[in-house]
């Protein structure tokens, strides 16, 4: 298998998981058997149709075909809708469930968002715009609160999320695009959401995005996530195409650098330099592609000598392992490990070994397991891995 064209990878894949998933009978996706992101035995959490349905419409702006696609891929999200609150709960429910998380209806928020701006038709604005002013409701104004600021991670939690603050910023800043006569509000609240962030969870070492801290704390947890870091890049670069102010700019090119240098906490450091590699799984990668993706868009012409080739680089070497480990040629689905080492027993065996000199043993991640120990797949390993390719063309369109 030779990768060449990871648009069209994309799409092959977006044909594949929609064709395994999508029931129009019931109009929502289906599993054939649980797996990975399922809350009962068949229906899927709202994060993994987010990506999925995100995955629908990034294909869509590409390739004509899968545009009658898009009307179901946002429709599903009506099922988890609590009307009264304007939030999407985690699972299907009658409309009133209020288990509500803001970084899951941010990825539904985008996913409407850039329907609108692939299809021209209003009422993906219209959701767009109302789910916008509620996520804007998650900001954390507690008088009392420890640490203050910030987004709230769900509706009825204290912790406050890196993920969540930057994505509802991106959130804003997509629509500021859209609707001139209210755009100073939105990209001010992303503005808000964005000085936060750094100051309060970026590592002044690394400059790696910390994951969150607690509202009535002021112990902040360590672990630092690529999607967080991607997230926040998105965001930046945005701010400095919106504003122009310098100081945006300078924080996407910290963070764009941050996010390929083989030496942090997301890369897997137990192997030489040459062979590093983001090691999370695809559903955060692809928030890190996007990042790189939207700093080369919004900050390129300006970013440091080097940089964008050297991101250049790094994303062609990862979208090429992705594709050589994590693909099953029977089915066109991918796994959702970044890992080669977690990948299909004869993949590990042949290829692994030699490449990476047997430094790890074989093994599969829970989440790509089923209860048979065989390898499984999944909604969310379909759209992660489709989203990895489209925004990964973004900057290496040809290998």
């Amino acid at each position: 298998m030779v990768l060449q064209n990871p648009n069209l990878e994309g799409y092959e894949i977006v044909r594949n998981f929609w064709q395994v998933y999508y029931n129009s009978h019931k109009g929502t996706f289906v599993a054939p058997k649980k797996c990975s992101g399922c809350y009962n035995n068949d229906r899927f959490v709202v994060w993994a149709v987010a990506v999925a349905s995100q995955a629908v419409v990034d294909g869509a702006r590409i390739y004509k075909e899968l545009r009658p696609l898009v009307p179901a891929a946002i429709e599903i999200f009506q099922k988890y809708k609590n009307p009264h609150l304007k939030g999407f709960s985690a699972a299907e429910n009658n409309g009133n469930d209020k288990d509500i998380y803001y970084d899951d209806d941010a990825q539904v928020c985008s996913a409407m968002l850039t329907a609108f701006e692939v299809t021209g038709d209003k009422k993906y604005l219209d959701q767009g715009r109302e789910l916008v002013r509620f996520l804007m409701g998650g900001w954390n104004d507690d008088p009392n609160a420890k640490t203050k600021g910030g987004m709230r991670w769900h509706v009825s939690k204290t912790l406050l999320n890196s993920c969540t603050t930057a994505e509802v910023a991106k959130c804003c800043l997509q629509i500021a695009s859209f609707i001139p006569n209210e755009a100073k509000i939105y990209i001010d609240f992303a503005a808000k959401c964005i000085d936060w962030q750094i100051k309060v969870l970026q590592d002044p070492e690394d400059k790696l995005i910390k994951d969150g801290v607690g509202l009535d704390s002021t112990d902040v947890d360590d672990v630092k996530w690529s999607y967080n870091t991607g997230t926040t890049l998105s965001a930046a670069s945005l701010l400095y195409h919106h504003t122009k102010d310098s100081k945006w700019k300078a924080i996407a090119d910290d963070l764009a650098k941050a996010a390929i240098n083989r030496g942090v906490f997301f890369y897997d450091r137990d192997y030489p330099d040459e062979l590093r590699y983001w090691r999370d799984p695809s559903y955060f990668v692809q928030l890190l592609l996007e990042g790189l993706a939207d700093y080369l868009l919004f900050v390129g012409d300006e970013a440091p000598d080097g940089l964008p080739q050297k991101i250049h680089t790094e994303v062609r070497r990862h979208l090429i392992m992705f594709y050589e480990y994590m693909k099953d040629p029977k089915d066109g689905l991918y796994l959702q490990s970044f890992e080669p080492h977690n990948t299909y027993k004869e993949t590990y065996e042949h290829k692994y070994k030699r490449e990476f000199d047997s430094k790890k043993g074989w093994g599969l991640k829970g989440e790509d397991k089923g209860d048979d120990g065989e390898p499984q797949k999944c909604l969310m390993g379909g759209g992660a891995a489709a989203r990895v390719f489209f925004q990964g063309a973004r900057i290496v369109p040809e290998i």
